[in-house]
């Protein structure tokens, strides 16, 4: 059974928030109750209308960050289904987590999500997706060059690595570096040791994260143009430029046919008339982006265009950057980004490095 609907945020007492949302939303001849167990823990017990009964162990918190989230399921000797993890708020990647992990979960703004197998019910409700009461805290995003430029070298070199290095190898100041890399931590996208070395990445969730402050259309200054003979009579001029990386689908061979060229240039203006472009508000297929950072130009890659004898080599940017593109420019471009990471996961050796000592 499923119920979705999006709720008013409301603050309740965390032990009777799950009953009271709950008993809003379940079918009808079903009941739920909050009850003491051993040890002082407290379970809710659903019972279906045939009289089956399933029952779920209540740990509530007043704050459950992702990385919290992550340590407190690692620690449980229950199996994950048999939990219903409650707080004040509930940040999208902590439910996220929990959602993988098979967990329940409820939060006094409306976000739910209870799944039994025996008897089986799902239930999911949207509530807020900031905290309403969220206090100010030193790093909330990745906007910005420097955090992007961090975030690119988390995804493009291979752990385990210090904060120092990561500073030097991203050419960003070390205490900067220092407030992403916790951030992300909280965040449950990287982990560190005792020592704060980070020992891993979830680089495809870092993608998606960064991507939520990111987009290759408004972090970049982006102009439009036509190339009349299509991207084939393109791709060949890109050598009479000075500098330059390919991103989007040209730069995502095997993925989906490009229909939109997007490159990084120094010059969009000075670009276009070197590679004789014609500027156009409509029916563009070439999209000139002044990069966010200089980090677009860096840890490229020659990749092969054109098919048999004709084939020749043009300069592509980071999977990573790629795949971040992708997530945000038009189309299909999610939807091709999603078989790029895929792609990516399957050949990291190809693409991601060491650091730089």
């Amino acid at each position: 059974m499923f119920h979705t609907m999006r709720n008013k945020t409301s603050r309740g007492t965390l032990g009777r928030l799950p009953v009271e949302t709950l008993r809003r939303r379940l079918p009808p001849g079903w009941s739920a109750e909050l009850r003491s167990a051993a040890g002082g823990e407290e379970q809710l017990a659903l019972k279906a209308s045939d009289g089956r009964r399933a029952t779920l162990t209540v740990i509530s918190r007043n704050t459950l960050s992702p990385k919290e989230a992550s340590i407190l399921l690692r620690q449980q000797q229950s199996p994950a289904s048999s939990l219903l993890l409650t707080a004040p708020f509930l940040s999208p990647r902590t439910r996220e987590l929990l959602a993988e992990a098979g967990a329940s979960y409820a939060d006094a703004t409306g976000n739910l999500r209870v799944v039994t197998t025996d008897p089986a019910v799902f239930l999911e409700s949207r509530g807020a997706e900031r905290d309403p009461e969220r206090q100010p805290r030193p790093l909330r995003s990745l906007k910005g060059a420097a955090a992007a430029r961090v975030v690119r070298a988390l995804c493009d070199f291979v752990p385990p690595f210090g904060v120092r290095t990561l500073a030097e190898s991203s050419a960003t100041p070390l205490g900067t570096v220092s407030r992403v890399v916790s951030f992300l931590e909280e965040e449950a996208l990287l982990t560190r040791d005792d020592k704060k070395v980070v020992t891993s990445v979830d680089w495809p969730a870092l993608i998606k994260r960064w991507v939520t402050d990111y987009s290759v259309s408004s972090s970049n200054v982006m102009r439009s143009y036509l190339e009349p003979r299509g991207l084939a009579a393109l791709a060949p001029k890109l050598s009479k430029l000075r500098r330059y990386a390919v991103t989007g689908s040209l730069a995502a061979p095997g993925v989906a046919p490009a229909r939109l060229a997007m490159v990084y240039v120094d010059d969009a203006e000075e670009a276009a008339q070197t590679l004789e472009l014609v500027p156009t508000e409509t029916g563009a297929n070439v999209w000139l982006l002044e990069p966010y950072d200089g980090v677009v130009f860096e840890r490229t890659r020659q990749q092969p265009f054109g098919k048999a004898e004709a084939a020749f080599s043009i300069i592509a940017a980071a999977p990573s950057q790629v795949a971040a593109d992708l997530m945000t420019s038009p189309g299909r471009g999610p939807q091709e980004a999603e078989a790029l990471i895929e792609k990516m996961k399957g050949g990291e050796h190809d693409w991601r490095q060491n650091p730089r000592p």
